[in-house]
């Protein structure tokens, strides 16, 4: 697997563990290892590395089951084969050409002396020669074979029969032969032709023999060309297949974000739930105890709630918490963590806030739901919010911290409702 495979499968990695890791809690040894797994993925340097987490990770996966799992990874393992067959397409063609490249640069080496005496065929060599290293792919070889093949005819027709000149073109088509012979065997593929052209070759005495050979050398180059096209058809028909399977792994992705939405948002509200809640304030607290990182948390309750339901039904009460959702949504910010507590009880957590801006936020919030608007069955209603702020402090346990806004809370609910109560006040 080459360096670009390996990042490719690397990322795709990160990104279902990443998304499966959000899907298990916290609390679960499994949810723990996740994360470990991750950090341990991010910082693997060699394709064996990779695997042997992955296997982890399945491990772990068939335990848990959050989703489809079987069925996922019998998916990944097809995009991997996928992704591999177009790289080593890719290859074989890519080392095809070098190898090609190199016998033509044999054979211009060979045949230099010769080509250098007529202005025809000096001209013709040195094109060639320069041209050689610009072929990076198989219609760039298709069209510098015409040319070598022109600059090839001009120094084998000669009517000059000397044994010096028999000898130096014997040459020529000994290092043609073998190097035809090599690529043909590279492709898997080998030619009977090939081994008369040789031996005729060795007992050749006359020119004409040796042109005769000459022909016989250029089918075999005719040859390659063939089973060149093929590998560019078959890369083709490889790019095709991995362009399917990008799609797959979008669509996996989409699945996944959809799952995951599913295991963290309250259905009812769009908001997240109890178990996204009690990730992020562990998260929090975690934070603050390792970098004295400020938080804020906030209880909100719906003051009444229950004789909301009782007057207007449990279809007007739902409505009162999809809106309420929303007026208090637009009053966040987007590291803010709004969750739904209970069942007319919110949480929200605000990072990097001191106690003043909570208190603010806080009391922003109220305001906007006491002047919302409400209507059943065209008569308007009222709703307010009773809010419990705090942050926290040192020493401060999870259970701690809670209780505090808690009670802060209780009091703002027993002190008359439709207001803000902070942890100082409570206290």
């Amino acid at each position: 697997m080459n360096i670009d495979m390996i990042k490719e499968y690397k990322e795709l990695s990160l990104f279902l563990l990443k998304t499966l890791q959000g899907s298990l809690s916290a609390e679960q040894g499994s949810g723990k290892v996740m994360g470990s797994l991750y950090e341990s993925l991010q910082s693997a340097a060699n394709a064996s590395q990779i695997k042997r987490i992955h296997k982890q990770v399945k491990e772990i996966l068939l335990k848990e089951s959050p989703v489809d799992v079987n069925r996922l990874l019998l998916t990944i393992q097809r995009l991997k084969k996928d992704l591999l067959t177009q790289s080593n397409v890719e290859n074989d063609m890519r080392t095809l050409i070098e190898e090609f490249k190199t016998l033509l640069n044999m054979a211009l080496h060979q045949i230099e002396g010769i080509s250098l005496q007529g202005e025809e065929s000096r001209e013709l060599f040195l094109q060639c020669r320069e041209e050689l290293g610009e072929i990076i792919t198989p219609e760039g070889m298709h069209r510098y074979v015409e040319k070598f093949r022109r600059l090839f005819s001009l120094n084998i027709f000669i009517e000059d029969e000397t044994g010096r000149e028999c000898d130096e073109l014997k040459k020529i088509i000994s290092i043609l032969a073998d190097s035809i012979s090599g690529l043909l065997l590279s492709s898997g593929a080998f030619d009977s032709g090939l081994e008369i052209c040789v031996e005729r070759l060795q007992h050749a005495r006359t020119l004409n023999e040796m042109q005769e050979i000459r022909e016989l050398l250029l089918q075999q180059t005719q040859t390659l060309q063939l089973r060149t096209r093929q590998m560019v058809v078959d890369v083709q028909q490889a790019r095709e297949q991995v362009s399917d399977a990008n799609k797959k792994i979008e669509a996996l992705k989409v699945q996944m974000e959809k799952v995951k939405q599913e295991i963290i948002i309250d259905p009812l509200t769009r908001v997240y739930n109890r178990r996204a809640y009690d990730a992020k304030i562990k998260q929090e607290l975690m934070g603050y105890q390792r970098y004295g990182r400020p938080t804020a948390l906030l209880f909100i309750d719906i003051d009444h709630f229950k004789q909301i339901n009782d007057s207007y039904g449990h279809r007007t009460g739902d409505g009162v918490l999809r809106i309420l959702s929303e007026v208090m949504k637009k009053e966040i910010r987007e590291i803010d963590v709004l969750a739904r507590y209970g069942g007319e009880e919110f949480a929200l957590i605000l990072p990097h806030t001191a106690y003043a801006q909570a208190l603010e936020v806080a009391e922003r919030i109220r305001q906007k739901v006491e002047n919302s608007r409400f209507t059943f069955k065209g008569k308007p209603f009222s709703v307010t919010v009773s809010l419990g702020v705090g942050t926290l402090q040192e020493n401060d346990t999870l259970e701690s911290y809670v209780e505090r806004v808690d009670q802060a809370l209780y009091q703002a609910k027993d002190g008359g409702r439709n207001r803000v109560v902070g942890e100082a006040a409570a206290a």
